[in-house]
């Protein structure tokens, strides 16, 4: 029994640890596709690729350290018994606290991108300052040439 135990769930965390560590890698290199089973499924990361991409970037290390935790978690997932069933126990808690991180970090990455885009694209025009006249030498110009009229 604890040896079908052990194979179950050793194998079990090397499937979840695969695609981890590949939707990590493909994230953190950018290439991860926009869909809707993989990925940050907030609507601040949806409304633009090069966003997703962005956020996608910054969570990908922190996804495929999940699927390096649960790696750790299945080579003693395959040996536990007993007290030893904690190291994939915690194996396993770590990769969640690391989605978790993930999840925050490239959502607060896509906020902070939309938010400095919305104020850039609401910034008002900047006009050119006006150039700064001399007064006394527009009065000086002007008196010459009343001068040289005869006004």
């Amino acid at each position: 029994m604890l040896e079908t135990m052990n194979l179950l769930v050793g194998i079990l965390y090397i499937v979840l640890a695969l695609v981890l560590l590949t939707a990590g890698g493909m994230a953190t290199a950018g290439k991860l596709p926009g869909n809707s089973v993989f990925g940050l499924r907030i609507a601040a990361v949806r409304k633009d690729k090069s966003i997703w991409d962005q956020a996608h970037k910054v969570a990908g290390p922190f996804v495929v350290f999940a699927g390096v935790a649960l790696a750790f978690g299945a080579a003693f997932a395959f040996i536990a018994s007993g007290w030893l069933w904690v190291a994939p126990v915690i194996a396993f808690i770590i990769a969640v606290v690391a989605l978790s991180v993930a999840g925050n970090f490239g959502a607060r990455a896509a906020s902070l991108i939309d938010a400095a885009r919305d104020e850039a694209n609401n910034q008002p025009a900047q006009t050119a300052p006006a150039p700064q006249v001399n007064l006394d030498a527009l009065r000086n110009a002007a008196s010459k040439t009343d001068g040289q009229r005869g006004i």
